[in-house]
């Protein structure tokens, strides 16, 4: 049996369909209307295509993800932009969130006369705004974060910025004039950071405290800043040294006087911001806390307060601590410890911790920050009330020990009489009789 030639085959069908179109009707009519069908549809592709073709090879983009460093300037620095106020998808923040960027609006103020504030955050939409000559296209994002049983944990942001492939050498003007605009500007406020997820939330933004407004006995403070502006200016020794640039502090002694304020003070001397981290948090694990360090913001003092609250010797006080005493350790300086580092520890019991924790390497000093001595009484009421004598203030303070009393205990006394100067002398010997109430003793750096 033969089988005819493939050549023959296709000579015969281009016959047929020839033969079919020249006499059939209703052929030449679906062939007419298949064609017209493709040219339509290539005709509604052909300006996708053309477009996706040309930001393919003509434009190039710059993502920035909310939890970079460089979002809240670039968020910010849009915001303030005029075509910043075209953005059609805005949400309130009443709590300030600077990681969000956003327009700040004062409403009035409220009974203490403190300003109300808002802020208006870009959540999504895209503007064209003009920068060194060059167009640029802003686009906000914000998508949720869900975890287990699709439980929401909040949302994550992004900012993606598409130029033309020419603009590309503004990309560091770009980001230096953001930079400049938000974290790069001074304006005399410490920001307050707290843990979110695995980085680092700003909380709060308070105006830096003077360090002369301080009243410590003896030389502690202009001490740690001496010691702290050293550190700062020998990188390069630590380097070639081949010493890990890390500097740790404890401060110790009873709750009350001013331990967290004394860090914040600091803060703001250098032009620093603080993060505050419980150790004790329930959720926080030895990766969970490597990843934290890793990820601190620039310039940033670590504050760790209250750790004799979490390990006795080195276990766990309470069942609900997941993190470990080693895991503590490895985080301070092991071998993924970042550089460049200070970090604050602060406790009220320095019994009850274990040497490992606190040597130097992880505490190169330690401070104690006791209760108020006669001295510091003496600058207390001075600084209230200036225009008394040094020996009217001597006089007093004379009249209580040494470490009776927490500074903030003499703090809350002089606050509740600061409208009747008769009545400081008056009561005095009553601030050192013991108190029939409870009242908070403690004036403590809190994030959030």
């Amino acid at each position: 049996m033969t089988f005819p030639n493939v050549t023959t085959l296709l000579n015969e069908l281009r016959h047929l369909i020839s033969q079919t179109l020249a006499t059939n009707e209703l052929a030449q009519g679906g062939l007419l209307i298949a064609t017209l069908s493709a040219a339509a549809l290539y005709a509604r592709t052909l300006p996708v295509a053309l477009w996706t073709l040309a930001k393919r090879h003509l434009t190039f983009t710059l993502d920035v993800q909310g939890d970079d460093s460089a979002f809240p300037w670039l968020a910010a620095w849009l915001a303030a932009q005029p075509v910043g106020h075209r953005l059609r998808h805005l949400g309130v923040v009443t709590r300030f969130n600077e990681q969000m960027g956003g327009q700040n609006l004062t409403l009035g103020t409220d009974h203490d006369g403190d300003e109300i504030n808002v802020r208006l955050v870009p959540l999504s939409g895209q503007v064209l705004l003009r920068f060194r000559g060059h167009w640029i296209l802003a686009r906000p994002e914000r998508q949720q974060r869900k975890g287990d049983s699709d439980r929401l944990l909040g949302y994550s942001h992004s900012l993606t910025f598409r130029m033309l492939a020419g603009a590309r050498a503004v990309i560091p003007d770009l980001l230096q004039e953001a930079y400049d605009f938000t974290a790069g500007r001074a304006d005399g406020k410490v920001e307050i950071h707290a843990p979110q997820y695995e980085g680092w939330a700003l909380v709060e933004r308070r105006p830096a405290r003077p360090l002369s407004s301080l009243i410590y006995d003896t030389d502690l403070v202009s001490g740690l800043h001496s010691d702290l502006a050293a550190f700062f200016a020998d990188r390069d020794w630590y380097a070639s040294m081949g010493i890990p640039y890390r500097r740790g502090y404890l401060l110790h002694g009873p709750p009350g006087n001013g331990k967290s304020s004394l860090v914040a003070a600091l803060a703001g001397a250098f032009g620093l911001n603080v993060c505050v981290l419980n150790l004790a948090t329930p959720d926080l694990s030895d990766d969970r806390l490597t990843r934290l360090l890793a990820n601190l913001p620039r310039r940033a003092l670590l504050l760790l307060e209250d750790i004799d609250a979490v390990f006795l010797g080195r276990e766990p006080r309470a069942p609900a601590v997941k993190l470990s005493f080693n895991g503590l350790l490895n985080a301070l300086d092991g071998v993924a410890a970042g550089e460049g580092r200070v970090t604050f520890m602060t406790t009220n019991d320095l019994a009850g911790l274990d040497p490992a924790l606190i040597r130097p390497g992880r505490a190169d000093r330690h401070l104690l920050i006791a209760n108020a001595t006669q001295a510091q009484l003496c600058g207390m009421l001075r600084r209230f009330w200036p225009d008394w004598a040094v020996e009217d203030a001597q006089a007093l303070a004379s009249r209580i020990p040494d470490g009776a009393l927490s500074m903030a205990r003499v703090q809350e006394y002089l606050l509740e009489r600061r409208a009747d100067e008769s009545a400081v002398r008056r009561d005095w010997d009553a601030l050192y009789l013991p108190r029939s109430s409870g009242c908070p003793t403690r004036l403590r750096l809190r994030a959030g």
